[in-house]
């Protein structure tokens, strides 16, 4: 896991398709490369808080990355 400049810049570019307390989910409709594979990710799930759960309704890869502040990014691959 690596910290990555640039996130919060990043989230501009995407699709907002769901937010709640814990966290905030975008879409990548425009084929941006993962930061830490390089390779283009379907969605982008950003943690808000320090323990988030998360329940994956289909097997997918992750990559993940945090912010200067400490934030979780999940990059998802299906």
């Amino acid at each position: 896991m690596g910290t990555v400049d640039g996130l919060d810049e990043m989230k501009s570019y995407l699709t907002p398709r769901e937010e709640n307390e814990m966290t905030a989910t975008y879409q990548n409709t425009t084929a941006i490369a993962c930061p830490v594979c390089e390779e283009p990710f379907d969605n982008l799930v950003v943690c808000k808080r320090d323990q988030t759960s998360l329940s994956l309704a289909k097997v997918m890869s992750l990559c993940t990355v945090t912010n200067d502040d400490g934030r979780l990014f999940l990059f998802t691959h299906e």
